[in-house]
């Protein structure tokens, strides 16, 4: 899981805000995953960043395996 985490934010990294790619990409060097998995969704929300079905799976994939809620995903721009 932890390598999945650490992947995410320079996969996500054009459609993220700098500052939210940063608060990302540090919460997931710290360990942070939950943390750097739900600010990953936030920024993505928040800008309305297209993502494809499977990224929406593999983000609620993750929260799931980390105990936390998967309805996170809900406000996410999904096309594709």
């Amino acid at each position: 899981m932890m390598d999945r985490v650490n992947a995410l934010p320079d996969r996500f990294a054009g459609r993220l805000e700098p500052a939210t790619f940063n608060q990302v990409r540090s919460a997931a060097r710290a360990g942070e995953w939950g943390e750097a998995v739900d600010n990953l969704i936030a920024g993505l929300a928040e800008t309305r960043a297209i993502v494809t079905t499977a990224e929406r799976d593999e983000l609620r994939s993750l929260l799931a395996a980390m105990g936390l809620p998967t309805d996170l995903t809900d406000g996410l721009n999904v096309q594709g």
